[in-house]
């Protein structure tokens, strides 16, 4: 039976709920925020099928893509869709086709309580929930036995979720179906849907008003400048940029309050299990100014010829040129690389986050800082790092 000794070694997938014949498994969350399953050992017939889906027991070895993947850059022709997406609305162009199909898309939503799951969906007005990426942890209760489902029926099935979801997805189907078509991101970690929801307190406490719209990397001030954008039932908007939004500051400067697997993810590197992983095209300025006009550029990585083909139905629609794999990594460090923290400061941080309001919680743990202050700190770890090593 799934036994959790370390908390790197859970991913949060779901999986193990999901293949349990007893339905014995249930999700428990921690201090942090983050579930982790828990076995009912007196109904478990230890039949080890929850061992046998675990991404992070056992890599999807069945699952064969190229060694290096095909690489472009695009964005998509309909501006709308472009400006509304996280990059360059790649992912949009890509399930619209599939749901003209009659196919089924899956993907990540913000609930009605600012949590976030997935759902499977033929329904194309949904796409717009789906858009965008959450930055937090989104569960997969459920979607497992969906997806089997809709494949068995002969349904085509396009899904997107994070590398990991995506390798427990295909541990649980066993097999990669000729009608499903997945999708992964870049993913630099997931965050901790406690630090989120305090961090939303706060802001509908600031507004007076419940958030009904939560939009991160919005455009206002552009695609390399992008801001968090809330919106309230009383019609008042919150939007600050990544430099001075105090979730996108603790998330992307201070990387504090991931899920611990984040920090020792053994899902990064290629090949990747998904058909087609999606990221932005961050340095594409450096490589080609025509394909950036800072409103958006998906970095496309094809790893396989499901992929590929999927992804050739779409061209018409969208603006694309091909790159290579050293292009794509000038300006995605997280694609080789798992997210760092810049403070061990971990316990007392969420011991914070129970007690304090976030803002008092972000101005001790994630202060804003200036360019200027980040070197002078990145110089100092630097040379603390080099004392270290020549003391051992």
């Amino acid at each position: 039976m799934i036994s959790i000794k370390k908390k790197v070694d859970c991913c949060g997938c779901n999986a193990c709920g999901d293949i349990c014949p007893k339905g014995v498994i249930t999700f428990q969350t921690d201090k942090e925020g983050f579930w982790y399953p828990k076995v009912d050992t007196d109904n478990c017939i230890d039949c080890k099928l929850c061992e046998q889906v675990c991404p992070t027991l056992n890599k999807s070895e069945i699952i064969i893509r190229y060694k290096e993947p095909l690489v472009y850059a695009a964005y998509n022709k309909n501006n709308d869709i472009r400006m509304d997406s996280t990059s360059g609305g790649i992912h949009s162009a890509l399930s619209e086709y599939i749901f003209a199909q009659g196919g089924y898309v899956g993907g990540a939503i913000y609930n009605e309580d600012h949590t976030v799951s997935h759902i499977t969906t033929g329904n194309p007005a949904r796409l717009d929930e789906i858009r965008s990426s959450k930055y937090l942890q989104s569960s997969m209760a459920g979607q497992y036995k969906e997806i089997k489902k809709l494949l068995n029926s002969g349904k085509t099935v396009f899904y997107c979720a994070a590398p990991c979801q995506i390798q427990a997805l295909y541990k649980y189907l066993k097999k990669d179906y000729d009608n499903l078509i997945t999708s992964d991101f870049i993913c630099r970690g997931v965050n901790s849907p406690k630090v989120f929801l305090s961090y939303i307190k706060m802001l509908e406490h600031q507004f007076e008003s419940k958030a009904t719209s939560i939009k991160f990397k919005y455009k206002k001030w552009g695609w390399h400048n992008f801001s968090t954008r809330v919106i309230f039932s009383n019609g008042k908007e919150y939007c600050k940029d990544r430099d001075h939004d105090m979730f996108l500051i603790g998330y992307l400067q201070y990387g504090n309050f991931a899920r611990p697997s984040c920090y020792e993810c053994q899902f990064k590197g290629f090949p990747q299990k998904a058909d087609i992983t999606l990221a932005d095209f961050w340095g594409i300025e450096q490589l080609d100014t025509n394909m950036d006009q800072d409103k958006g550029t998906s970095l496309v990585m094809i790893n396989s010829a499901k992929g590929l083909n999927l992804f050739n139905h779409i061209k018409n629609h969208i603006v694309w040129k091909e790159f290579t794999m050293s292009d794509a990594k000038i300006g995605n460090k997280a694609i080789d690389s798992s997210l760092k923290t810049v403070y061990d400061n971990r316990d007392l941080f969420f011991d914070a986050i129970d007690n304090k309001p976030f803002q008092e919680v972000a101005k001790e743990f994630f202060p804003i800082r200036s360019p200027w202050q980040w070197f002078i700190y990145n110089v100092k770890v630097t040379i603390s790092n080099l004392i270290k090593k020549i003391r051992q």
